[in-house]
């Protein structure tokens, strides 16, 4: 087995996986899970794990982590085909997408709203330095991960506020714009 196989001297906690593409057939690192709410695309958990396990196996650290973080327990989780095996946690319904042809409009929209977390995936590894973790040891690669999602997440809060402070504005000026017309328009009455 290679379970116990040593990868990196420096870094002896560094685990060899698939990747299952053509250009890059193997990656070395550890395994992270990242769950986000469909309706905000804020990230409600992050999860580095250490020991080489299938994906099913990580679904219930991730929704006990979103029950911490939130307070509530989902009711309906999208995931993707990597996740098969584990149909339900709990309260929690588990989808995986399959390939039947009499599904519903809705459940179509939701499994096609899961693939949502690809672009997530994507920015972090980018944008918030996810793609190479630069702290040391297991602890640095957990510290990593919190960061970038982190940052992910305050980033979405600003642009939020933002366009929630422009909304204000615009609504602000179009009252003051109102009341001014409304004076102009009682001064004129009066004969000033």
């Amino acid at each position: 087995m290679d379970a116990d196989k040593i990868n990196s001297l420096h870094e002896p906690q560094v685990k060899c996986y698939t990747k299952g593409k053509e250009h890059k057939k193997y990656g070395f690192g550890s395994k992270v899970s990242i769950a986000i709410d469909q309706r905000s695309g804020i990230i409600v958990g992050a999860i580095n794990f250490t020991q080489s396990q299938h994906d099913s196996k990580t679904i219930p650290e991730v929704l006990e982590q979103i029950v911490r973080r939130t307070g509530e327990q989902p009711d309906e989780a999208y995931v993707d085909r990597g996740y098969r095996g584990i149909s339900q946690y709990e309260e929690t319904k588990i989808r995986v997408p399959k390939p039947i042809k009499n599904i519903t409009r809705s459940r179509k929209k939701k499994h096609r709203r899961r693939s949502a977390i690809e672009p997530v995936i994507g920015h972090i590894k980018s944008n918030y330095r996810l793609g190479r973790n630069f702290l040391r040891g297991i602890i640095g690669d957990q510290t990593n991960l919190i960061l970038a999602a982190c940052g992910m997440n305050f980033k979405r809060v600003i642009n939020l506020w933002r366009t929630e402070a422009n909304n204000c504005w615009s609504i602000f000026l179009k009252i003051i714009l109102e009341v001014y017309t409304k004076f102009f328009a009682q001064k004129l009455n009066w004969g000033f």
